[in-house]
């Protein structure tokens, strides 16, 4: 009976490891594939009515872009009677992800390096379209004065999307 069971023991062990690798690269594909197969839909938040304070588009050059980690568009920071908004623009677009969100940097990032280091850097809230105008109320208290760039960065993975300089409309229209 030994000699049977010792028989089987090999190509059983082969099965389960083949099964456990084929499971575990499923998995990490499914994982890559789900934003691409379900986008969410694209977001159409109505433009805030109080002009914007601040302006900027995300860097296309930035270093740490390449062909899956990209943001497109323009960004405003805007004041209303109830306080700050932050806006994504009607042109905004992302490569998708399984886990964005937005924050607001003390200094310019570009890279993984430089946003890590921004210890004043705020999370505003997670991202909920890879496309179109969308709306983030900054809670208060908030003070965006400080704040001079916007970050798309990836939670689950710790990678840079993109990221825009936030700057003073008046510098925004000059050029």
């Amino acid at each position: 009976m030994n000699r049977f069971t010792s028989l089987f023991r090999a190509p059983l062990l082969m099965l389960a490891l083949g099964l456990a690798a084929g499971m575990a690269a499923g998995g990490g594909a499914m994982l890559v594939a789900f934003p691409f197969l379900f986008p969410p839909q694209v977001a159409a938040d109505a433009a805030p009515d109080a002009p914007a304070v601040r302006a900027g588009r995300f860097v296309v050059d930035a270093p740490s872009r390449d062909r899956w980690h990209w943001a497109d568009g323009g960004v405003s920071l805007h004041r209303d009677a109830e306080g700050w908004v932050l806006r994504l623009d009607e042109d905004f677009r992302t490569g998708p992800g399984p886990d964005f969100h937005v924050y607001l940097n003390a200094a310019g990032t570009g890279t993984e390096a430089a946003f890590l280091a921004d210890k004043e850097r705020r999370l505003v809230a997670r991202l909920r379209a890879f496309e179109g105008g969308q709306n983030y109320r900054l809670p208060n208290g908030f003070a965006p004065d400080d704040l001079h760039a916007v970050t798309i960065w990836c939670e689950q993975f710790g990678e840079y999307i993109g990221h825009a300089e936030l700057a003073p409309i008046e510098r925004v229209a000059a050029r």
